[in-house]
């Protein structure tokens, strides 16, 4: 780049004449920039970075989440005194421990659908990067319910990432309709060099 700015100084020179645009290293730092802006558009969500040189991407909303869990306690529970004692739950720290993951934005009621979406970045310059997926089974906060994690699967459970790109996954399944309301922990396993584990919470509501 400097080769070229100097020889664009000397024909200003010579003609007597101010640059008639910008330098080529500018249009260079444009071309530049306008990539950062398409990559950006798929980075815009990004909750960590990892050691795999991934990045996760997702649509969970902590405050979705809060106003989620504030009906499922709004509900009520069988014993009479779980009102008083339900904001006093530390549920709060808990999330704030984990730097990113999964989670139904939407109400989620037994027999629901769910579907979650997310995104992984390559951010190596060079490599391709192939990602597999699977799910680890779902345990309840409060109670001893689980979810199976047959019930559950990421769609594509495989893709190649190419460098510097991104792809974008679907977290589905359906919740049992005999599962009782509870906030369900369970953990999305992505099989690359290294294995990434993804926190995946499921707020499942009364009906």
């Amino acid at each position: 780049m400097a080769v070229d700015t100097s020889s664009g100084d000397a024909a200003a020179e010579v003609g007597g004449k101010p640059p008639p645009g910008p330098a080529p290293g500018a249009e260079l730092r444009e071309r530049l920039d306008q990539m950062g802006v398409i990559l950006a558009k798929g980075l815009d969500l990004a909750e960590a970075g990892v050691s795999l040189g991934a990045t996760i991407l997702n649509r969970v909303s902590v405050a979705a989440q809060q106003k989620i869990r504030e009906g499922l306690d709004a509900a009520g529970q069988p014993q009479p005194a779980a009102a008083g004692a339900a904001p006093e739950e530390p549920v709060e720290p808990g999330e704030a421990e984990t730097a990113y993951g999964l989670a139904n934005r939407l109400p989620l009621t037994p027999g629901g659908e769910v579907s979650i979406s997310f995104s992984i970045n390559n951010d190596s310059m060079t490599e391709v990067r192939k990602v597999e997926f699977r799910v680890q089974g779902f345990a309840g906060d409060t109670r001893q319910a689980a979810i199976d994690a047959a019930a559950f699967a990421v769609k594509p459970a495989q893709k190649t990432i190419a460098p510097v790109d991104f792809e974008k996954f679907v977290l589905k399944g359906v919740v049992p309709e005999t599962v009782p309301p509870d906030v369900y922990r369970g953990v999305v396993v992505v099989r690359s060099d290294k294995d990434l584990f993804i926190p995946v919470v499921l707020v499942v509501t009364p009906p």
